[in-house]
């Protein structure tokens, strides 16, 4: 994503393809929900150093980068927070004095899916519009179903 198209989506509103977070000297747990909802549906971007001011996105900037960046890329890539590790593409914006960070979350794989926290599959999510929701147990059903190695489609019936 390029400086121009970011700032031009400033200037709408989250949808299924991104998510803004302030995240100035740290990261906020719901950004890992948005990992799993983009890593679950159809991959998206999150954009930490914005601050939704009741629906006016402003850019207030990353303060302490280095730490935010190495704990956001650090916990992706660790046991602890998600079932298995998520590699983002990132990326390091300025805009007027300001540090944005871009992290471009893939979908996962069709065998790799759910994408879930703290070890607990009920904390699967979706990416809705310009939501993150929480999976329905049916809809943690069908990916473990669809994760399997067994294709039912081939069987002869």
């Amino acid at each position: 994503m390029t400086q121009n198209e970011l700032l031009a989506r400033l200037n709408k509103f989250e949808w299924n393809d991104i998510e803004f977070k302030k995240a100035q000297r740290g990261v906020p747990d719901a950004a890992y929900e948005s990992v799993s909802a983009f890593a679950n549906t159809a991959g998206g971007y999150l954009v930490f150093g914005v601050e939704d001011n009741q629906g006016a996105f402003e850019i207030v900037g990353v303060l302490d980068v280095d730490r935010v960046q190495n704990d956001f890329l650090s916990c992706l890539r660790s046991a602890g927070k998600l079932n298995r590790p998520v590699s983002v593409r990132e990326s390091a914006l300025d805009h007027e004095g300001k540090t944005l960070l871009v992290f471009q979350v893939p979908e996962a794989k069709r065998n790799e899916k759910p994408i879930y926290l703290s070890g607990d599959i009920r904390k699967s999510y979706l990416r809705r519009g310009g939501g993150d929701e929480q999976c329905t147990k049916p809809e943690i059903e069908r990916f473990l179903r669809d994760a399997s190695g067994v294709v039912y489609d081939n069987e002869t019936m």
